[in-house]
Parts: C-alpha cells; structure tokens; sequence
C-alpha cells in the first residue's frame, strides 16, 4: 500500500493535539492529519477530567499561558462556558462561604473562571481536520527528505511528526515524562445544593469540589505514577477523600458516593509544559505535558505550537523547550 503523503501528522487527538491542527489550519492551512489510537477523540486525559478553567496557575512561566487559554474560552464562541466563578481557598482572605454556603475557608473570589463543555471543545478543534482513528503509531524513520511513520493501519509520509500522544507521550517521544493517575468522585443528588455554585480548590490542602448533576464532583488531587492509560482505582483515595472532608469541610462529610474514576495528569520533571522541536531530531515537534492544566491552556498552546512549527518566533518559547530535559 502506498504512503499517505502529508506536511504534518499529529498523534493524539485530544486537545493538545486537536488545538495544535486548529491553529494551523487559522495560520496557514498546510497538510495536516491526526492519528488517534482509540475509536473517538478525547478517550483518555481529555476526557477524565473535571472540566475546570482555572486561570490561576502558582507558576509564572506558565501563567501567561493559562490566562490567555482561560480568555479565549470565556466567551463561548469554541464551547458552551459557564462562568460560575471559583475560590481559590488559602490564596485570598474572602469567606468561602459567601459564594458556596456549605463551604468553609478564606481565599481568592474568581469570578470569571468556571467550567467548559470538554466535549463541545474538541468538536471545535477537530471541526474540518483529517481525523483517522482506531490508528496506532508503531514507529517511524527517515526516508529521503520525510519520516515514514508506520502504524496498524498505514503508513504515512510527513515533514514533521507532532508528538501530542497524552499519557504516552513520553514512551513515544523518549522523554522523562510521567503519567500521575488522579481520582474524582461523584456524590448522589442533593438538595442542599444549587447548580449555580461556583467550583472550590484548596490549593494547601489538595481538594476540589463543584456541582454536578444535582450533587457534587470532588477531587483529592492524589497523583501517583502510572503507566500510559492506566486507570486502576485505588480504594484507600477515597478513605482519603473522607478524611479531608471531615478535617477541611465538614458540611460535606456525610456525602453518598455514586460513582467513581480515575484520570491522568502528566509530568515533566520541573512540571512545566514540553512544547516544541525535539533537539534529538528536528523533524519531531512535542506538545505534552500540560499538568492537569490542559483544558484551560488548549486554546493558547495549540496557537503557540503551530507558531513555533511554521518557524515563527515566539515569545518564552524556551522556557518550554524539548532540550531541557537532556
């Protein structure tokens, strides 16, 4: 069979990858198609995930990123937003309970972050692009001036090969990445909450919580190695999770689990993103290791990404760079 002949092949169709082809097709529009594993988008990070935008990000090199990415979703123009706010607690001296009742902490008001339709984004993202799934990269090597990059399925041609694979982005790209699997649980529908309420972080503590489907979601923020795609439930999180409610929010100590899940967060080791040409070979391009911070960055990453990969300058873009984990 004949080679798929392209200018750029994206691995991974989660938002990473799916922002990075959006932009490229706003910028320049060159040959560009997306391979993903799994049989819909989004299967694994993208789609285990609480869904916040959280402009706040206790990095400054990173900051910039997330209030540009936080920005270009408010406006609902990519995805349905709602601006429901966030408190921030142990980051301000405001009373949490002013916005979430049964909630109790000082912190930080933000009132413009809120929760995005995850689902509805990758749609946008991926709206229009060459989209070949149940495809799996098996490797790939130089011929002539190309890579030829085989998979179960075909074998494409490219110029440059774009690593956004996820969780195995460090297996794919041979670098020191980790996936950390995290944990969310959803409580039965109760009546003392309103759907209106904003979502709550401790940031010290390491808990979240919002409202979800008449109940609550919650997160205890664990993180734990994992290999690629493994989502293995942990029984101990959620005896975890009671013990900070009990100590943190007592209100919600008495909530009724209904179902639970796990996700996964990725690392580099100094926990700041990958995004750019691997030093190794020039012809690989790296989007990966978003944090936990992938939703709210997708917008802005995706943009910077496809500037560094038509050869544009961009600013901090070393800050990020492949070359650092050497």
């Amino acid at each position: 069979m004949p080679e798929i002949d392209t200018d750029i092949l994206v691995i991974g169709a989660g938002v990473a990858g799916a922002a990075t082809a959006y932009h490229l097709a706003c910028l320049s529009n060159p040959r560009v198609v997306i391979l993903d594993k799994e049989a819909t988008p989004g299967e694994h990070s993208s789609g285990r995930n609480a869904a916040f935008v959280r402009e706040y990000a206790g990095d400054e090199a990173v900051q910039p990123l997330t209030s540009a990415g936080a920005e270009s979703l408010r406006d609902g123009s990519l995805a349905e937003y709602n601006k429901s706010g966030a408190m921030l607690v142990g980051l301000g001296d405001e009373d949490v309970s002013e916005h979430f009742p049964l909630a109790r902490g000082r912190g930080r008001w933000c009132p413009e972050d809120g929760t995005v339709d995850v689902a509805g984004l990758l749609q946008a993202y991926l709206k229009g692009r060459d989209v070949r799934l149940n495809t799996e990269v098996i490797g790939w090597e130089r011929q002539g001036g190309k890579l030829s990059v085989q998979t179960n399925r075909e074998t494409f041609a490219c110029d440059i090969l774009v690593n956004a694979a996820g969780p195995w982005a460090g297996q794919l790209g041979r670098l020191p990445l980790t996936p950390m699997r995290r944990h969310l649980f959803q409580t039965t529908p109760m009546s003392r909450i309103n759907p209106g309420w904003p979502f709550v972080w401790d940031v010290d503590n390491g808990l979240y919580f919002r409202p979800e489907s008449g109940g609550l979601l919650l997160g205890p923020c664990d993180e734990a190695p994992a290999e690629p795609g493994d989502y293995t439930e942990d029984p101990a999180i959620l005896e975890d999770l009671a013990q900070k409610l009990a100590r943190l929010q007592p209100k919600l100590s008495n909530v009724s689990i209904l179902r639970s899940w796990a996700g996964q967060r990725v690392f580099a080791p100094d926990h700041k993103f990958v995004i750019g040409f691997d030093h190794r070979n020039p012809s690989v391009f790296h989007v990966a290791a978003l944090g936990g911070h992938g939703v709210t960055v997708s917008y802005a990453i995706g943009k910077m990404a496809a500037e560094l990969l038509l050869g544009n300058t961009v600013e901090r873009a070393e800050t990020f760079a492949p070359s650092r984990l050497a």
